[in-house]
């Protein structure tokens, strides 16, 4: 049976929502970006900074700033892969083809192969540990630097590494790094010690490792380029893969992870929107068929300390997702995810009532309760009331919000939504 969740939460289409309300789009037409397509984003307090394929920008939540790399307008300078702010607010970028330059936010100095021993000018990522040391990923290779004169380089001929080409570094406890590769699979690093695990050892379902999460529990999340979402924990194979081909993740290539406030993985991927993975089978998929996200094909993920998440697109800039206005437009709305399954009063503040289409039995119903994040918050088996299968549950002591429910009975079961006010 094709799981139902991801389904009731969002694969449908919510035309009565005010998409303005739960999306803000921020691209050439009202910004300075010059480009829509958008690679990068990096937090320093309440500022937005955004590296995109023609330069950088940053924003106040009023005003957008842009700038340009090195002050140069060469193309390859302006392509920014990586944006880094460290503590004292210099802006680290890494561009694809200029090196590694620090940014003051007047000055500027710039550390290439020629001055330096970056091993290659493509920076992809740049992470800084609790030493202040900076974590830089080249196509050529890690390079680890004091910020000073003590440089270490990481790469495949002379380490564990299995590939030059890396695409994330991303510090765990006790400034252990978790590096993800191209054509190389995954890699840790504990001081100076490296341990790397590829398809043939079985250690990862794809060698190419796009992004990763730290999680509870000691999951590393995995986004890869072929095969989804992957959840890994260090000592403990094998993997455990979500795909198209085994789930409801809408695409088999996630560019970017995040975790959102209540523990819960959120995916940018390539073509399938926004995607958060609630456990077991439970889904929510965000993109232009669910709820009309401006733009499906997601490169980076931020989530601000107020809760908003902002999203690097490929075809529409910056998108500003304010989530919690996306169930309030579907509480306005008058949508009925299945007609079959009566529920009133609805909105109630004390109790419901559903009434059930025809089944097999009249024997006690499975009754699950949802919240809008996809939390189950009551199962519980009742008897219908009379013999045309109505069914009423005391809601007055949850809070405020959307709901969904499935009840099932037998091997059928049917869905619906409800509001508590």
């Amino acid at each position: 049976m094709k799981l139902f969740f991801s389904i009731l939460l969002f694969l449908f289409s919510f035309y009565a929502i005010n998409a303005q309300q739960v999306f803000t789009v921020y691209d050439t037409t009202n910004t300075p970006l010059i480009v829509n397509k958008i690679n990068c984003l990096a937090r320093e307090g309440n500022i937005l900074w955004a590296g995109s394929e023609y330069g950088f920008t940053s924003f106040d939540g009023v005003n957008w700033n842009y700038f340009l790399f090195n002050n140069q307008t060469t193309s390859y300078l302006n392509n920014i892969f990586a944006i880094t702010v460290d503590a004292i607010g210099n802006k680290w970028i890494g561009t694809a083809g200029g090196g590694l330059g620090k940014f003051d936010g007047t000055n500027w100095n710039i550390y290439t192969v020629a001055n330096s021993q970056l091993p290659s000018n493509i920076v992809k990522a740049i992470t800084i540990d609790s030493q202040n040391k900076m974590w830089i990923g080249t196509t050529g290779g890690i390079a680890v630097w004091d910020m000073d004169t003590t440089w270490t380089i990481y790469q495949q001929f002379s380490s564990a590494l299995m590939s030059d080409n890396i695409d994330c570094i991303v510090p765990a406890t006790n400034d252990t790094m978790w590096i993800g590769t191209v054509n190389g699979g995954l890699t840790r690093v504990v001081d100076t010690s490296l341990i790397t695990y590829t398809i043939l050892n079985g250690g990862v379902p794809d060698n190419t490792i796009q992004d990763i999460a730290i999680g509870t529990n000691g999951f590393k999340w995995l986004g890869c380029a072929a095969h989804g979402l992957a959840s890994f924990i260090y000592n403990s194979p094998p993997y455990v893969e979500f795909s198209p081909a085994n789930s409801d993740m809408p695409s088999y290539t996630v560019n970017s992870l995040e975790i959102d406030k209540d523990g819960k993985i959120l995916c940018g991927t390539f073509d399938g929107g926004l995607v958060r993975y609630l456990g077991s089978i439970y889904w929510q998929v965000f993109n232009d068929s669910t709820v009309g996200m401006p733009d499906s094909s997601i490169n980076d993920i931020l989530i601000d300390t107020t809760g908003v998440i902002w999203l690097a697109t490929t075809n529409k800039g910056v998108v500003r997702f304010d989530e919690p206005f996306l169930y309030l437009s579907i509480e306005n709305s008058t949508i009925n995810l299945n007609p079959s399954l009566k529920i009133y009063p609805n909105p109630s503040t004390d109790y419901v009532n559903f009434n059930i289409a025809s089944t097999e039995n009249q024997n006690n119903f499975d009754i699950e309760i949802f919240d809008g994040a996809g939390k189950k918050i009551k199962q519980d088996f009742i008897q219908p009331i009379n013999t045309n299968s109505q069914i009423r549950m005391d809601i007055s002591g949850f809070i405020n919000g959307i709901y969904f429910i499935k009840i099932s009975s037998g091997n059928n079961f049917q869905t619906g939504m409800f509001v508590k006010m």
